[in-house]
């Protein structure tokens, strides 16, 4: 595993970090856990582990929080460590003290894989600060959905979703240019699509570590509601992916 794929845990908050580590391991990333600041900056400092961003619990214990996260990034080479927020999501009070701390990112619980995954990807890509309109653009959707391809049907799962297209988690992606129909659970509504396949991502050496194997779909016909329909759920799921 390339170790810009590591990050670093702060597991000093009410709710204790290891499940998410497990997690986190599970998807393909380095995870190293710590029980301090203190620990936590020896870590970003050693050789050894190569971070490439932290997580931090939003009841972080510090009488200077923005000392402590600055801590954090000065502890990294270029002073610009990723910081994401991960845990249960607090109180507007407590929320703006992290905004003004410096952390952008949220992952709250509860989480799922699609969710890490992607906020992980963010981070690592160094994306903590991006427009309103990036942010709706493309969100993590973690939706069961049943394909038909031809006279056949499989199930997919939903990792990420936009408004011009999506991509699909499964273990069996078709051919690019391969068409295809499919309905998006969405909360308002079911939205039926059609789509072309773009792209597959399939275990082996030119598959993209950083997505599920699956295929990336675009979306070629759609309900006359379908385009504010995604994108007042983009907008949506945006607003909960940052602090």
């Amino acid at each position: 595993m390339s170790a810009d794929r590591a990050v670093l845990l702060v597991d000093v908050g009410a709710e204790p970090m290891g499940l998410l580590a497990d997690q986190i391991r599970r998807l393909g990333f380095r995870a190293l856990r710590t029980k301090s600041v203190e620990e936590g900056v020896h870590a970003l400092t050693d050789p050894r582990y190569a971070m490439a961003a932290a997580l931090v619990p939003p009841d972080l214990p510090s009488l200077d929080l923005e000392r402590s996260l600055l801590a954090f990034r000065e502890a990294q080479p270029d002073g610009d460590l990723p910081l994401l927020l991960a845990g249960p999501e607090p109180a507007g009070e407590d929320r703006e003290r992290m905004r003004r701390a410096g952390v952008r990112l949220a992952l709250w619980s509860p989480w799922n894989d699609a969710d890490v995954r992607f906020q992980l990807n963010r981070a690592l890509a160094g994306d903590a600060i991006v427009s309103r309109r990036r942010f709706a653009e493309r969100v993590p959707a973690d939706l069961a959905v049943r394909l038909r391809v031809g006279s056949r049907e499989k199930d997919a799962r939903v990792y990420s979703l936009s408004a011009r297209g999506a991509f699909l988690s499964t273990s069996r992606p078709s051919l690019p240019r391969t068409l295809l129909h499919l309905s998006l659970p969405l909360p308002e509504r079911d939205l039926p699509i059609a789509a072309r396949v773009v792209m597959t991502n399939v275990p082996g050496n030119l598959a993209c570590p950083s997505l599920p194997s699956g295929m990336g779909i675009r979306f070629t016909g759609q309900h006359p509601d379908a385009d504010q329909h995604l994108r007042t759920f983009t907008e949506t799921r945006a607003r909960e992916l940052v602090v």
